[in-house]
């Protein structure tokens, strides 16, 4: 498991040493570490899901890193970049040096993400927090926000139920927003 600490020296590392390749590479980070990175403490994560191009240089990068510190060889992986929306994809820059970036997901399409994920005890946090910060109190706001991202998509019954019972419990306060992580 990565903690925020850990996703930061890995993500520092990544960029370290594709600078000094002289590789390209756009890093654009989604789920649990771009929460992480950007919107709220939060607990461990497996992995970062990352849409990543070009691939293969920074692949072998996070590679050796992950040898190096003990880790997963796909702590660096770009498994959810099938879930990400099409029609309106927004991303916020932690670092960009004109050859090598590295972006987060916005916070409401993170929440649209979450929202069609809604896995029970695992997004429940996530997704309170998240409308929090996008301003979004009831059902039909949620449902409303989910459709602008994933037009002709509506929320499956799983959403309902995990909304129905944040909604039903309260949102939380508004959670405070870590630093901004140094990468280069």
């Amino acid at each position: 498991m990565l903690d925020r600490s850990d996703l930061i020296d890995g993500l520092r590392d990544v960029v370290s040493r594709l600078r000094e390749r002289g590789e390209p590479c756009g890093i654009r980070i989604v789920g649990g570490a771009a929460l992480s990175l950007r919107y709220f403490e939060r607990r461990t994560t497996e992995d970062i899901d990352a849409k990543i191009h070009p691939s293969d240089a920074t692949f072998a990068v996070a590679e050796a890193i992950a040898r190096e510190r003990g880790w997963p060889n796909d702590w660096l992986n770009d498994n959810a970049s099938q879930f990400v929306p099409i029609v309106r994809d927004e991303w916020e820059p932690l670092y960009d040096d004109g050859r090598i970036g590295v972006w987060v997901a916005s916070a409401p399409m993170l929440l649209a993400m979450k929202l069609r994920a809604s896995r029970p005890g695992r997004d429940d946090d996530d997704i309170a927090k998240l409308l929090v910060i996008c301003g979004i109190g009831d059902l039909a706001s949620a449902e409303r926000h989910f459709e602008e991202f994933y037009p002709g998509e509506v929320l499956s019954d799983r959403a309902l139920v995990v909304l129905g019972v944040i909604l039903g419990e309260g949102l939380p306060a508004r959670p405070d927003e870590p630093e901004l992580p140094l990468l280069g």
